[in-house]
């Protein structure tokens, strides 16, 4: 009896005993500086003297208190995070209470208060180039603002793991370049960051990606023929006797290059120049544009200009007697004299852009987008028109060592697209390729033709229309055209960027990728080089393997000069 009295005494005496309210550290100090609409972590630890487990909370300084932790054991830390959406100076409090609901007071802040800023903007992408080759330098520009005018400094990532240095502090705005080499190829993306004096630091900027090619072992040299946005180029470069490379641009000019990649000179017209120019045995230079056909000398004067009706889009065709023979948008195929006399005009029904072909018996072949494939006599009367159901006639005709006329066109309603023609205007035989061609045929000293197509493939065709191979590229083959070297190599460019030169057997034998669209016929200079445009603003020289094919038609126009006349000088 006496010890159950001990013991409920005992019993009462510890349900009595007073319950104390934990105690909190004050709030753990962070950074040296805190940046708008960033999480930050902040730690407390709490302690309670009856051994109770705690929790804490935290009013932030900006309105808002968090809600209670979870349970934590007696001194343990416990941690909370938080984001501050407007600049400004903010003190932290924090209470602990036990799982009696027993509460401390509010712990003050650390001696320095959080001072909220705003960071520097990011900077947009950097600015630089978008190709470059491996193991060489590229520069890139970048600019931030800071919202007080505060100096900054900027620093960038290059993508493959390397960081540069920040650099020194410049004016908000201003901008920084940097310059960095990649080791290996492939696709980088290139951002920046700024930090202001008080090591306040923006975000990543937006990347800028770089694609960073193996060692160039193709390119001689490339030149500069357009900027700005008038950087398309459809005209093939013609050689001329000097070696002097002309070629027309989009920037209303027509360049002469010298063999070694510089300029000779440059001869601006009164529109842009889709046309490829033609060199005549004496060294004028013909060429097309929207102001007319211009005939320069060799030094880049003007000898005379003819206007026309509608743009000159064709390429001029000189045949033996000197007689240029020419298209133009306004319908007509005109044929001048080589002193700039009109001889005669023959009108179609429609847009003549296609280039004319001269054959050996002084025959003017061509085609018009009035569905018609015409072959006029030397005197401007007709010899016949063939009309090859709805096709539209883009490409020039070639022609071969019997006499054949070979042509493209769009396709028609029987998905006809190419056409071999006797001398007489009867059809030999047509081809159901995949798309339009609109790119003229190259003929190989075996017979093959070579033409492409807009369903991305280079055929190659046996004499009697057969198909002896076809090699897919990555875009259209529209408006390049076929070049073939005494190797029996073939060149041609794509809308994928890219030159192709595939063997005879129809396999790659390698592939140069531009930064623009291929839709200029390649040339193949008296050194093996080959010529080109591209999209990018730039004509290429590359390597190649041998010198223009010695062959009925193994380019466009025919030969270096781009004469369009059979028979004439490669």
């Amino acid at each position: 009896m006496k010890l159950f009295l001990l013991l409920a005494a005992m019993a009462l005496f510890m349900g009595c005993k007073k319950n104390h309210p934990p105690e909190v550290t004050a709030v753990s100090a962070g950074p040296e500086v805190y940046l708008e609409d960033t999480s930050y972590t902040f730690t407390a630890i709490a302690t309670d003297p009856d051994g109770d487990s705690v929790a804490v909370r935290f009013d932030w300084g900006d309105s808002s208190v968090s809600s209670w932790s979870g349970w934590f054991a007696s001194g343990d830390t416990i941690a909370l995070t938080h984001a501050w959406f407007n600049e400004g100076t903010y003190r932290i409090v924090v209470q602990a209470r036990d799982q009696k609901l027993l509460s401390s007071d509010w712990a003050g802040a650390p001696s320095t208060p959080v001072v909220v800023r705003r960071t520097p903007a990011p900077s947009a992408a950097p600015s630089g180039p978008d190709r470059g080759g491996q193991d060489s330098a590229y520069t890139f520009k970048a600019a931030a603002l800071q919202p007080y005018s505060i100096m900054v400094a900027i620093r960038f990532a290059w993508g493959d793991g390397d960081t540069s240095e920040w650099s020194a502090f410049v004016a908000s705005g201003e901008s920084v370049s940097m310059s960095h080499a990649w080791a290996a190829p492939d696709t980088y993306a290139v951002t920046a960051q700024a930090k202001d004096t008080g090591n306040a630091p923006s975000l990543w900027s937006a990347p800028h990606s770089i694609v960073i090619r193996p060692p160039d072992t193709l390119r001689i040299w490339r030149f500069p023929i357009a900027s700005g946005e008038a950087t398309y180029s459809y005209s093939s470069p013609a050689i001329g006797p000097d070696g002097t490379i002309y070629v027309g641009s989009y920037d209303n000019s027509l360049y002469a290059v010298n063999p070694d990649g510089t300029l000779k000179w440059r001869y601006l017209t009164q529109g842009s120049v889709r046309s490829s120019p033609a060199v005549a045995t004496d060294g004028t230079v013909y060429v097309g544009s929207t102001g007319g056909l211009y005939a320069l000398y060799p030094n880049g004067d003007l000898r005379w200009r003819i206007p026309m009706a509608g743009s000159v889009r064709s390429s001029p065709a000189i045949a033996d007697d000197g007689t240029v023979y020419v298209g133009t948008t306004g319908e007509f195929l005109y044929a001048i004299s080589p002193d700039g006399i009109l001889k005669w005009g023959f009108l179609t029904e429609n847009d003549v852009t296609a280039s004319p072909a001269v054959a050996t018996d002084g025959t003017v072949y061509f085609g018009s987008a009035d569905h018609r494939f015409y072959a006029l006599n030397p005197d401007g009367t007709q010899k016949w028109h063939l009309d090859l159901l709805d096709n539209f006639y883009y490409a020039s005709p070639a022609i071969g060592s019997d006499g054949t006329v070979y042509c493209g066109s769009d396709l028609n309603r029987m998905n006809e697209s190419f056409h071999a023609l006797n001398p007489d205007g009867t059809r030999k035989w047509s081809l159901m390729a995949g798309g339009d061609v609109r790119s003229s045929p190259a003929i190989a000293p075996d017979g093959t033709v070579y033409i492409g197509s807009h369903d991305s493939y280079l055929y190659a065709l046996n004499p009697d229309g057969s198909v002896k191979w076809s090699y897919q590229t990555g875009g259209y083959i529209t408006y390049s055209s076929p070049a073939i070297s005494s190797d029996g190599t073939v060149y041609v460019g794509s809308q994928d960027n890219s030159l192709y030169a595939l063997n005879p057997d129809g396999t790659l034998k390698w592939r140069y990728e531009t930064d623009g669209d291929v839709r200029s016929a390649p040339s193949i200079g008296p050194d093996g080089t080959v010529y080109f445009t591209s999209n990018d603003g730039y004509l290429y020289a590359l390597k190649g393997s041998g010198t223009l094919a010695d062959s009925p038609w193994p380019k466009f126009h025919h030969d270096t000069r781009n004469s369009g006349r059979k028979g004439g000088r490669r």
